[in-house]
């Protein structure tokens, strides 16, 4: 009983933890996928940092998440999907009210013609 109380006194370094949620985060941008990752890779991850993460009711994975810097980089673990941890901003954006998605392509197009105007993409020789 004594190792077990000795081991849960750790002090966990969450600065590691940090760097990995934010290599992680960056991962899955530049692979323009989403940005999640299983719980057991994330902390099979962690542990091979030398951090002592663990995941269940005994577990330090969803207290180290709800303390900074990871409550900044990772969203609380859903009761309903405990095996999948995500990243801050993997929520579908949604259009502002009253914004039609064309605008962005009907925008586009319009400057794309006043630039041809212009002269600008024309070849300078």
């Amino acid at each position: 009983m004594l190792i077990f109380e000795v081991e849960n006194t750790e002090k966990v370094d969450t600065s590691k933890l940090g760097a990995l949620a934010q290599f992680l985060s960056g991962i899955a941008d530049d692979n323009d996928s989403k940005k999640q990752i299983s719980t057991k890779a994330f902390i099979e991850l962690a542990q091979r940092l030398g951090v002592n993460v663990t995941d269940g009711p005994q577990g330090n994975l969803s207290q180290l998440i709800s303390q900074e810097p990871l409550s900044k980089l990772l969203l609380p673990i859903d009761p309903a999907s405990p095996d999948i941890i995500k990243f801050v901003g993997n929520e579908e954006a949604a259009p502002e009210a009253g914004q039609d998605p064309m605008d962005s392509e009907t925008i586009v197009a319009a400057n794309a013609k006043a630039a041809a105007k212009k002269g600008f993409g024309k070849k300078l020789n």
